[in-house]
């Protein structure tokens, strides 16, 4: 199992089993940007606690799901909530880009709103067209 990350510098999304190994210092594959420099000797063994401990996770959801044959269901938001909690940039992000694309979505059905929506009193007269 995978988890994806993206650089904080180049934004380039890679896997986080890549910066695992203790000698590359723990930094983006692209640019190098440094994503811990006060811990790069302690941050990948960090990294592949979060592996080990995701795939056994998932793994053991499985296991249980399979042994219950949906007569047991786990509270989802109370097993995704703490670790969505625990990643608070992430969900900055996310926020911002869902708040970013519904105002986006507004300034353009303003731009292409009708004259009846735009608060105009009255419809604006037509000219008459010349004959010829």
């Amino acid at each position: 199992m995978s988890i994806a990350a993206r650089c904080g510098s180049c934004r380039r999304e890679l896997p986080l089993v890549q910066l695992v190994q203790p000698g590359q210092g723990f930094r983006c594959l692209f640019c190098g940007f440094a994503f811990a420099p006060g811990y790069a000797t302690v941050a990948p063994g960090v990294g592949a606690r979060i592996l080990a401990t995701h795939t056994a996770l998932v793994t053991a959801l499985a296991a249980l799901a399979s042994m219950t044959g949906g007569r047991l269901r786990l509270d989802q938001a109370t097993v995704v909530d703490p670790v969505a909690n625990a990643l608070p940039e992430a969900t900055t992000t996310a926020t911002a880009t869902a708040t970013a694309t519904a105002k986006e979505a507004g300034l353009a059905r303003r731009k292409r709103a009708h004259w009846w929506a735009r608060g105009a009193g009255a419809q604006p007269a037509q000219q008459p067209r010349p004959a010829g």
